[in-house]
């Protein structure tokens, strides 16, 4: 059996050396923009020969971080960086979006890893990575073991096996976005699963806060299940944290039998209470009623740069903290005093408050060698290679005269009761739903697989795929890039929204693996529809954005904040929360001119068929319903 690589974050500098020296193999860290960490110390790229050298003189393996989606606008300035990176050789570059997949092949770079943002979650999705020349698959982090093992039969994975957890599907998060424009596929999230939410008549619950993932006691179940590499999550966490996480793990697969002691390490790693989640077999108390990270201190009052407490649980001169007033939490300040009677001084006088939650988020810092990593000079890329690469190797589609409006449905009973329109109509129906023995309509429907598809379903989705093949159905939609195996005839493809194509150079990587219409992401801005090349994408007009979709069960149920109402579902294989209120840019078809394929989805469980007359009406009037959201539309996409 191959030694397995520990792989620990570095945030910053110091964090970086605290992982070498605890014994990491590997070490992932971003640079200034493009990585799903923006708010980290992250590295400029000009230090990035001497960290490679610094790494590699003490055989540590360095990746970067590529894990965040890219707008059109930014094309240049990733392609500038990506080009410089390329030129220093790391060990490997970790992407979500297509467009760094299209640039890197382009750029013969080998050693391509798919981030756990790209949604890997079966053998599928592996092999669909192996056969496009990805060297490794990080994989979702909701998976069992026996899923885990199944998936790395079909090529190279990594996994996390310590820090915090994402309620949502990797990837798949909206809520954020939904918030105010910050998205959390663009390394901007605001954590909602961590806020408490009112359920109706009920008082507040921390639903989605997860507990953070451990899995010291699963290591030797790992390795024999093939796993390739082991992620320790904490690009924000303090250099202590990494240390201490990395020594333990280190501790672990070195000397089995010292598990008791580097356990005892875990236990002052200053994050929430733990689970082993899905890999653990019960995720029945995966949810924490304490969604802030650390050990808690107590409840105090402030008073300038005191905080006087009840009681004041172990603490020293030297130690850092937060302070949570309600959901919203401080800077960190470092402890100066300690006194008997349950007071302490902190390093910042603040407007004084009665209540205050005191958690301690790290000990005394780290001690580390000092070490300035060199500024070197990079190549820049010349404007002939720059020209070459952001070049349209696809004609521009020409628009048909007549509108394309494609319709998503729950149900295929559904198609009788949307009103017909002038626009030619296209329905998209969930595959589950061929089993009826009566389909109308054979070449206007698109049959569209699910998002999350376990490994025990895999065999059941092609069946029902050959099924529809053998029925003469052509037209299928794709909910991930690896689907694209299950539908191995020559036929129509869609990608939906959930595939992203948020610019020029992802849809190109699309279209050369022949898709042959695609869904824009729902998570978009004007700016950037004016910007694509293409003008044959399908614009989302009408929906309601799924902002949670989990694998982890929850409470069902209408729930609030302070500004919104949401409703929890049971949906397939997911629990989803939907907001109360659809979506619509109907108001904005007019500055939409250049595009003729719109897509409305019907498909969510707060609109019934009853209510498809109301929406059509506000179609024909370009009007938007009361009460919708225009999302990121009218604050932009950030």
């Amino acid at each position: 059996m191959s030694k397995i690589e520990l792989l620990a974050p570095a945030g910053s500098e110091k964090s970086l050396l605290a992982a070498i020296n605890a014994g990491c193999d590997a070490v992932y860290l971003g640079l200034d923009g493009f990585n799903a960490r923006s708010r980290a110390k992250n590295f400029k790229v000009e230090e990035l020969p001497d960290i490679l050298n610094y790494c590699h003189k003490r055989r540590v393996k360095v990746f970067i971080t590529f894990n965040t989606l890219v707008k059109n606008n930014e094309l240049t300035n990733l392609i500038k960086l990506i080009y410089q990176v390329v030129s220093c050789q790391p060990d490997g570059i970790i992407i979500q979006d297509l467009a760094l997949f299209y640039l890197l092949q382009k750029l013969n770079y080998k050693h391509i890893h798919f981030s756990t943002q790209a949604g890997i979650h079966n053998s599928l999705g592996v092999r669909f990575a192996s056969l496009k020349g990805v060297e490794r698959s990080i994989l979702a982090r909701e998976l069992t073991l026996t899923e885990i093992s199944q998936a790395s039969q079909a090529g190279e994975t990594e996994i996390f096996i310590h820090g915090a957890l994402c309620y949502s599907l990797s990837g798949a998060c909206l809520f954020s976005s939904y918030l105010g424009g910050m998205s959390a596929n663009r390394g901007k999230c605001k954590q909602p699963c961590r806020r408490a939410f009112n359920l109706t008549k009920r008082k507040k619950d921390h639903l989605f806060s997860l507990k953070d993932l451990e899995l010291i006691d699963f290591l030797p179940q790992l390795q024999a299940a093939g796993v390739k590499s082991l992620k320790i999550e904490g690009r924000m966490k303090r250099p202590e944290y990494v240390s201490q996480v990395v020594k333990a793990y280190r501790t672990a697969l070195d000397n089995p039998g010292q598990i008791n002691q580097a356990k005892q390490l875990l236990e002052q790693d200053f994050g929430r209470s733990k689970t082993s989640y899905f890999v653990g077999g019960n995720v029945s108390k995966s949810l924490t009623n304490q969604p802030f990270a650390g050990i808690f201190l107590g409840q105090a009052k402030v008073r300038g740069d005191r905080l006087i407490f009840q009681e004041l649980a172990d603490c020293q001169v030297g130690d850092k903290i937060k302070l949570y007033f309600g959901e919203e939490d401080s800077d960190t300040f470092v402890i100066t005093a300690v006194k008997a009677k349950g007071e302490i001084t902190i390093s910042a006088s603040l407007p004084n408050s009665e209540k205050v939650f005191v958690y301690k988020v790290s000990g005394q810092d780290e001690k580390t060698n000092n070490y300035s990593f060199k500024i070197h000079n990079l190549p820049n890329i010349s404007k002939t290679k720059l020209k070459e690469l952001t070049a349209i190797n696809y004609p521009h589609n020409k628009q048909n005269s007549k509108q394309i409006l494609y319709i998503r449905l729950a149900h295929l009973e559904d198609i009788k009761s949307v009103p017909k329109t002038k626009q030619q109509q296209i329905f998209m129906i969930p595959l589950e739903e061929s089993n009826n023995n009566q389909i109308p309509l054979k070449n206007n429907i698109y049959w569209e697989l699910p998002q999350f598809i376990p490994e025990a379903d895999l065999h059941k989705t092609q069946r029902l795929i050959n099924n529809l093949y053998q029925q003469g159905f052509r037209n299928f939609g794709i909910s991930h890039i690896s689907q694209l195996l299950l539908l191995s005839k020559k036929i129509n493809i869609l990608s939906n929204e959930y595939v992203y194509a948020l610019n020029n150079l992802a849809i190109q990587q699309l279209k050369s693996w022949g898709v042959t219409s695609y869904i824009l992401p729902v998570e978009n801005d004007i700016p950037n529809l004016n910007h694509y090349n293409f003008k044959d994408g399908i614009v989302p007009i009408f929906f309601t954005p799924a902002l949670f979709s989990s694998r982890m069960p929850v409470k069902q149920g209408m729930i609030k904040d302070k500004k919104n109402r949401y409703k929890i579902y049971r949906k397939g294989k997911l629990t989803v929360t939907y907001p109360t209120n659809p979506v619509s840019i109907f108001s904005f078809i007019n500055k939409l001119k250049e595009y003729n394929n719109l897509f409305i989805d019907l498909s969510t469980p707060n609109i019934s068929s009853e209510d498809y007359k109301t929406i059509f009406a506000y179609f024909s009037k370009k009007v938007n319903p009361p009460e919708s959201s225009k999302f990121n539309y009218k604050k932009g996409l950030w």
